[in-house]
């Protein structure tokens, strides 16, 4: 039995994304083009901080969010659990942005686990979730650093979800 995981991001964006793995039900923000699919060989996508600086430091540097070990497990948790329904593209640039940009941490976390996966909302372990959140911070470019991100409310809700080129709190 295959457990199917989508995100609140397409639930917000794409209704009905609830599709079959032969025919998920999306669609890709303008001029996106192709649908893609992470290869298995995948590289990280971003780079990490130097100092590692939290979103509330009055610092240039991109908040750090996560570890790129902690988006690892996320990418392969979207593997197995997400991408029966999803594609990576669903959840990058500004189809992500759009919806997320200046919201918390805590804010896509609740959704996330409220919703998701649609056959059985809030039924995985809280670190699957923060570790699929890493996974998408990465694909849009938000830093790695030396901190995992936690399944901690007060700790999420200190995240702002500002896109890295915009910095920090702004």
């Amino acid at each position: 039995m295959s457990q199917r995981m989508s995100f609140a991001v397409v639930v917000l964006l794409i209704p009905g994304c609830a599709g079959s793995p032969e025919a998920p039900s999306m669609s890709p923000s303008p001029g996106s083009g192709a649908v893609e699919m992470p290869a298995p060989d995948e590289a990280p996508l971003a780079a990490a901080a130097p100092d590692g600086a939290r979103a509330g430091d009055a610092s240039p540097s991109p908040a750090a969010f996560y570890t790129e070990p902690q988006a690892r497990r996320g990418q392969r948790a979207f593997r197995q659990v997400c991408s029966d329904c999803h594609y990576t593209s669903e959840f990058k640039g500004p189809v992500f942005t759009d919806v997320w940009a200046r919201r918390t941490a805590r804010d896509l976390y609740r959704e996330l686990r409220r919703t998701m996966p649609d056959d059985n909302p809030g039924g995985l372990p809280r670190q699957t979730y923060v570790d699929v959140m890493a996974y998408i911070l990465e694909l849009n470019g938000y830093p790695a650093g030396p901190d995992e991100l936690p399944p901690d409310d007060e700790v999420l809700d200190s995240f702002r979800l500002t896109p890295p080129e915009q910095g920090p709190g702004r």
